[in-house]
């Protein structure tokens, strides 16, 4: 009898110790996945219970660094679609619709901090690149090069204010200036730092067209595609691409208002938008629609650029 009495007790224990344990909250320690979690939440409430299934998934699938690599995001669109109750997909997705989000926002999108100011490319030219291949002498003469046009491009622009340089006219001016420039940063470089930086441009290139086909491998795999399903979904934002490259020239011409080019865009995100919910089921809608939020959360606080105010301990803001 007393050892039946031991063995009960025992079991109620456990029993206690793991309800107490299912209750508990799963917690995110990597800043960024925490930021993500954070933000998400305060966006729409998560329930306790979605707000773990979001950390538990952020965990195993962005924990180490893993969030950096790609198709990550699609990891987790896919489970929230299956854990996500009908009340958090509404207010997610109602969101969404008002403020006419275009689906797929940011694919590609695994490293977002920003960009130092050597990256700036001029004509294909990354200055720093090219900096980093240049003796020191070289330096002081691409140093001087920049900024002697830059002196000139500043003196260009400022006929185009004081009204005695048109903008037509400026255009034309700013153009042959960047040529002579690009020219003479060429004439700096010999035929083995030209080499060097052919290579270097070679291997970032073959880096970023694997980076795009395992974002695009886990984008299938996510939404389970068809063939035809890619076929289409290639076409139709080839043809919102084309649309859109047409509308910046307008605006860059000055054939259309600020105002049109706006109701353009819009209508042009509405159009695509449509597209896609019609070449897709209903699952695999809503998993595109939740990746496209995290993406936007992911710009935005991935990199330690999340504020973190008004967020509790556990990875949300505590709205439910």
């Amino acid at each position: 009898m007393k050892k039946l009495s031991s063995l009960l007790l025992v079991t109620l224990l456990v029993t206690i110790g793991c309800e107490k344990l299912s209750k508990e909250d799963i917690l995110v320690e990597d800043p960024d996945l925490l930021a993500l979690s954070q933000g998400l939440d305060s966006d729409i409430g998560l329930s306790k219970s979605s707000l773990n299934s979001l950390n538990d998934a952020l965990n195993r699938h962005g924990k180490n660094g893993k969030h950096r690599e790609p198709g990550f995001l699609w990891k987790v669109s896919a489970e929230l679609q299956t854990s996500l109750s009908d009340d958090e997909k509404e207010r997610l997705f109602g969101w969404m619709d008002d403020q006419l989000v275009p689906y797929l926002y940011g694919t590609g999108m695994d490293d977002r901090r920003g960009k130092g100011p050597g990256d700036h490319h001029h004509g294909g030219m990354d200055l720093r690149m090219i900096s980093s291949v240049l003796d020191s002498t070289q330096k002081v003469t691409l140093r001087s090069i920049l900024d002697s046009y830059r002196t000139q491009m500043g003196s260009v622009m400022e006929k185009v204010k004081a009204g005695t340089l048109s903008k037509d006219d400026a255009k034309v001016e700013l153009e042959a200036l960047e040529t002579a420039m690009f020219a003479e940063i060429q004439a700096l470089l010999t035929d083995e730092q030209k080499a060097k930086i052919d290579a270097m441009l070679a291997e970032i290139k073959q880096k970023m067209d694997a980076i795009r086909k395992a974002e695009r491998d886990a984008m299938v795999g996510a939404l389970e595609m068809t063939s035809d399903q890619e076929t289409s979904l290639d076409a139709i934002n080839k043809e919102s691409a084309d649309a859109q490259k047409a509308l910046m020239e307008k605006a860059k011409n000055e054939e259309m208002s600020r105002e049109d080019i706006k109701e353009a865009l819009e209508q042009l995100i509405g159009d695509r938008n449509s597209k896609i919910e019609t070449l897709f089921s209903d699952k695999q809608v809503e998993t595109i629609k939740i990746y496209t939020a995290l993406s936007m959360q992911y710009s935005k606080h991935c990199g330690g650029k999340g504020d973190g105010k008004d967020k509790d301990d556990r990875g949300g803001t505590g709205k439910k």
